[in-house]
């Protein structure tokens, strides 16, 4: 018998992620030794990177959790697919079991653990034993098909010592920052490289699955898009002119935003010089933005069978430098209403007082969108009935008023009623919803959160001017503003964990762990995700939100978006929880000790260790809510009762 009571195993296309739970302290325990088992047999044990204090990891090379195990009750597998060394990627789908075995100090009478990679690492190896045989998980599958939805996520975090290594062996020196930025770049935006193919994950092949998809069915592609600058996809939509057909809005401006249209600029000039039909949807003014990326696929007869949606733009930046997501729903209903919504904009930008004269491409204007379309919008459409559980779509602007208003739009009032019906979690990864978090899912999230606090609420954030007020500071203001120290890197408040994305630097170095200053983006955005996942465990309540929608008022006020809503789909719901959960977990430790190094206090040193004394704080901490939950020990809800 072990002494772990309870564990499972969950995954996407790109991470797996494990919890345990033990029902008491382990004595002597040093930590936990996880294995990675396949349905052949074969066994590889995960990899680590924090050492013993007392030993040093200067280079970052990675050792086994058999040397250095893990010291607390849940693991990311970020090596499920992507290799240690950081060159190469595992493809396919495979099926996978987890054991975790507790470790302490080598003990006569007790197994001792072998030691599998090379010591290259500073300091005496630390002996180990196993306390005992451990628990293996039942089986989880690493796969990006889940029913109508073939969903897939970047690898897009570029704030990591692994990627600042990687950077520095390419160049073949310690570059500076900004030089590592710009190799980036560089690497990001080159097609068949392999390290942007690394970070774009499966969201490349699948954007190019997307045209082999229709040229195989002799078939057509409708396209909304908001950002276009990657030459890769420019190139793809040009090779098949014939059998596409792009509404393209307006991305990017200069610094005064008297010239629009920069991001694009370059690319609408190739689709027209190509013959692709292209429809000018001109919104050159920071008031609104066209933010759509989907496209619906049409069979030989135009009929809609399938869409793509998600948060990633058409740019080397979407695909690479930022964490973002990319599904293909095989759903015709579905993929109709995407066609009524793609004509509905067709008809709108017609209707647009500036549009397609080349002319006015760059020059600023006051372009809003019809009311027509924003009736249409405002009304529910027919939910649609899934393999497993059920889908609904909305679209906006969706408000009969064209700026940011204070009533609830009706798509965020449909999400804050399953947000509100919470039993167990709320999960969000958001970009920039809105100044403080307010009139968007932040603020509506840690309301529900703060009220009831045996509910999970876990979410991360990629703009600091979207982080909530931590709870001890947003009282001390009465004319509302808050200081730039005020709105920290974390909001804190026991069951509520909300942290934004940033990165360590050379002021926040770790002792014997971090030696390199991190790139933290190369673009704007770092999470540009817009996620909501609510109750992924239950079978029938479970509920995902994702789109471009980017989950304030503004983007229901004022932008073209789409955000589609599924419930009772299981399998979907824990895929994007677990890159919901990929982003809190890494960005949480970054915030915190940027957070403290702020405060003037000493950050966590970022090595193990040596004896059992950090099980009790681990066992007491907003990670452990975490761990209880998906391994499936939370106690039950009042809900239940």
């Amino acid at each position: 018998m072990s002494a772990i009571t309870a564990a499972r195993a969950y995954a996407n296309n790109q991470v797996a992620f494990v919890a345990w739970h033990v029902d008491q302290p382990v004595p002597g325990c040093l930590g936990f030794e996880l294995t990675r088992i396949y349905s052949d047999g074969t066994e590889r044990i995960l990899a680590a990177w924090a050492p013993f204090k007392e030993q040093s990891n200067p280079d970052f090379n990675a050792q086994d959790t058999s040397v250095w195990p893990v010291q607390k009750f849940c693991w990311r597998d970020l090596t499920v697919r992507q290799s240690r060394d950081g060159t190469t990627v595992r493809d396919g789908e495979v099926e996978l079991r987890y054991r975790i075995r507790p470790v302490v100090k080598q003990t006569a009478g007790l197994k001792p653990v072998p030691v599998v990679l090379n010591k290259n690492y500073e300091g005496d190896p630390l002996p180990l034993s196993y306390f005992d045989e451990g628990f293996t998980t039942d089986p989880v599958k690493v796969t990006k098909h889940f029913g109508e939805f073939e969903s897939t996520f970047t690898n897009g975090i570029l704030s990591n010592q692994g990627l600042s290594k990687r950077l520095d062996e390419m160049a073949g020196k310690k570059l500076k920052p900004n030089e590592q930025s710009a190799l980036l770049t560089q690497h990001m935006a080159e097609p068949g490289d392999a390290l942007r193919e690394r970070l774009a994950g499966d969201v490349l092949p699948v954007l190019q699955g997307l045209f082999a998809k229709a040229k195989e069915i002799g078939g057509t592609l409708r396209f909304a898009l908001y950002e276009l600058k990657d030459k890769e996809l420019v190139s793809l939509l040009t090779a098949h002119s014939a059998r596409v057909e792009v509404i393209l809005c307006t991305a990017g401006s200069n610094a005064d935003d008297t010239v629009w249209d920069t991001t694009n600029k370059d690319s609408r000039k190739a689709l027209i010089d190509t013959g692709v039909p292209v429809h000018h949807r001109l919104f050159n003014t920071s008031a609104r933005i066209g933010h759509n990326k989907f496209a619906v696929l049409r069979d030989a007869h135009a009929k809609p069978i399938g869409v793509l949606t998600g948060s990633t733009n058409w740019t080397s930046t979407g695909m690479c430098g930022q964490s973002n997501n990319a599904s293909v729903i095989t759903q015709a209903k579905l993929a109709a209403q995407f066609q009524q919504e793609w004509d509905a904009l067709l008809a709108d930008t017609n209707q647009l007082a500036v549009q397609g004269d080349p002319a006015t491409f760059s020059a600023p204007n006051n372009n809003v969108q019809g009311q027509v379309l924003r009736k249409a919008n405002g009304t529910a459409l027919p939910a649609i009935k899934l393999g497993k559980g059920k889908a609904a779509l909305w679209f906006s602007p969706n408000t009969k008023g064209t700026s940011k208003g204070t009533a609830t739009p009706p798509d965020l009032e449909v999400l804050y009623s399953l947000m509100r019906k919470a039993q167990n979690a709320i999960l969000f990864a958001c970009f920039q919803p809105s100044g403080q978090g307010k009139t968007s899912i932040i603020a509506e999230a840690i309301e529900i959160g703060t009220k009831d606090r045996s509910l999970l609420v876990f979410g991360s954030v990629s703009d600091p001017s979207a982080m909530p007020v931590s709870p001890d500071t947003k009282d001390r203001n009465a004319d509302g503003k808050i200081s730039q120290d005020e709105q920290a890197n974390t909001f804190r408040d026991k069951n509520v964990q909300v942290v934004l994305a940033t990165a360590l630097g050379v002021k926040d170095l770790i002792e014997a762990f971090a030696r390199r200053t991190e790139v933290l983006t190369t673009g704007k955005a770092i999470i540009h995700d817009k996620i909501v996942v609510i109750d992924p465990l239950s079978e029938t309540d479970c509920v995902v939100a994702f789109g471009s929608h980017n989950l304030g008022y503004k983007a229901s006020y004022c932008n073209d978006e789409n955000m589609v809503i599924v419930k009772g789909h299981r399998n979907l719901a824990v895929a994007y929880a677990v890159h919901v959960i990929d982003l809190w977990e890494h960005y949480r430790f970054r915030a915190i000790q940027v957070e403290m190094r702020e405060q003037g206090k000493k950050p966590w040193d970022g090595l193990l260790k040596r004896d059992d004394s950090w099980e009790g704080p681990s066992l007491k901490s907003d990670r452990a809510m975490l761990a209880n939950y998906f391994a499936g020990v939370l106690p039950a809800h009042p809900h239940h009762l």
